[in-house]
């Protein structure tokens, strides 16, 4: 199995701006495993091959499949560079489950105290991705596809769109509108303890560090007691739109159990 990497722009990003989250991605095609147990037993947590046999939907199986195996390989690559991690399970040891909210974490391990960290999942059309983090974090990936245009009044104002065009003019409007949605999905995800907000509740502030492809959105939005939260944004080699965020803890006054550390993948 093959996964894209991230571009070397936005890891210079995550490694100046969320150094001490240490976010670690992975991002995937849909595989097509249905016919292949074995793998899928590799990878599946006992639990998780029951929960997948209830997908009716061969894209929705494909969605969920390739979420939860971005998830873990994205933790396997944050434990190996953990200090005194005491243990990294197998894929199939390991079981993806969902909040109320939908918002995705790591279950525990039965009898093992085991301090997993923080997760965020994201799918659009072919690819997925999955981000893990020391503290609370969002991602999204989204293809540039013409259906942004038909409902951008409900996620990007005038001024937005102004910004963003000024601010990265190589870009077409519709991948420029695809970082936007992005970013502002990156930004609910993380937020999602707090009460996920609407997307006219945050707003894009200003933009910076626009380089390769790459480039840094701040939002602000009135859950959050900071005057912008960065978001990093970015094309991927597939032209899909990807952003990336991590929240520290005395953002919002609120903790996380201790987490191991790792350095961004």
């Amino acid at each position: 199995m093959i996964f894209d990497i991230l571009p070397p722009p936005l890891t210079a990003l995550c490694n100046t701006l969320f150094p001490g989250s240490f976010p670690t991605v992975a991002i995937l095609p849909l595989p097509d495993l249905e016919q292949d147990e074995a793998i899928l037993r590799s990878w599946l947590h006992t639990k998780e091959m029951v929960q997948l046999a209830g997908y009716v939907y061969p894209k929705r199986r494909k969605e969920w499949l390739s979420g939860r195996i971005c998830a873990k390989q994205a933790l396997r690559a944050f434990l190996r560079h953990a200090p005194k991690t005491p243990l990294i399970p197998e894929h199939n040891q390991c079981r993806v489950a969902s909040e109320e909210s939908g918002q995705p974490y790591f279950d525990q391990l039965p009898g093992i105290a085991f301090p997993f960290p923080q997760l965020s999942i994201t799918h659009s059309k072919s690819f997925a991705a999955a981000l893990v983090s020391t503290t609370r974090c969002g991602i999204d990936i989204q293809f540039p596809s013409e259906g942004l245009q038909r409902v951008k009044e409900k996620f990007c104002t005038e001024e937005e769109l102004q910004q963003i065009q000024e601010a990265l003019p190589h870009l077409s409007q519709l991948s420029g509108l695809a970082l936007l949605w992005t970013g502002k999905e990156a930004i609910k995800k993380m937020l999602s303890a707090e009460g996920i907000p609407g997307f006219q509740e945050i707003q894009l502030c200003k933009i910076s560090d626009t380089a390769n492809r790459a480039a840094l959105f701040h939002f602000s939005t009135a859950t959050v007691q900071e005057t912008s939260l960065p978001v990093i944004t970015g094309l991927l080699n597939n032209g899909y739109g990807m952003a990336l965020c991590c929240l520290n803890d005395q953002h919002t006054g609120n903790s996380n159990p201790p987490r191991p550390h790792a350095r961004t993948a």
